[in-house]
C-alpha cells in the first residue's frame, strides 16, 4: 500500500509553468510529485479537527504526493513535503482554496474563502 498525500483545489486549474519547474526541481527517489490533474468526481471527506468534511469537489484539480521509500527519514521527507505544499499554495496558486490531506482520511490544512486553517489535532509534523 502506498502512502499518498493530496493537495485538492476547489476549482479546475491549469498547470502553470512555475508548477512544472517546481516538480522538476524536487524530482527525487523518495517523494513523487504528480502534475496537476483534473477530476470530474472529486470529494473531500477527511477529518479536520473533530469533524468529518463532506465537500463535493466536482470538476476540480489536485496534485498527488507519493512516498516511494517508506523507510526514508520521516523528518526529511515531511519537511520537503511541507516546503513543496507551501510553495504551491503561496507562490504558484496563492488565491485558490484547497485541502491538503493524507489518503483522504485526515485534512492537515485548508484554505476556504482565502482563510488558511490548520488542523490542531492531527498534525503532519
Amino acid at each position: 500500500m502506498s502512502i499518498t498525500y493530496h493537495l485538492k483545489f476547489r476549482k479546475n486549474l491549469e498547470q502553470k509553468q512555475e508548477l512544472t519547474q517546481l516538480i522538476n526541481k524536487y524530482k527525487n527517489n523518495i517523494l513523487l510529485v504528480s502534475n496537476l490533474y483534473s477530476t470530474k468526481h472529486g470529494y473531500e471527506g477527511g477529518k479536520f479537527q473533530d469533524e468529518y468534511l463532506d465537500i463535493d469537489l466536482e470538476n476540480s484539480s489536485q496534485i498527488s504526493f507519493d512516498l516511494l521509500q517508506k523507510d526514508a527519514d520521516p523528518q526529511y521527507w515531511k519537511k520537503m513535503l511541507k516546503e513543496i505544499i507551501h510553495k504551491i499554495t503561496t507562490d504558484i496558486y496563492p488565491k485558490e482554496d484547497y485541502f491538503f490531506d493524507f489518503q483522504g482520511d485526515i485534512v492537515y490544512e485548508m484554505r476556504e474563502n482565502g482563510v488558511i486553517k490548520k488542523n490542531n489535532i492531527d498534525k503532519l509534523m
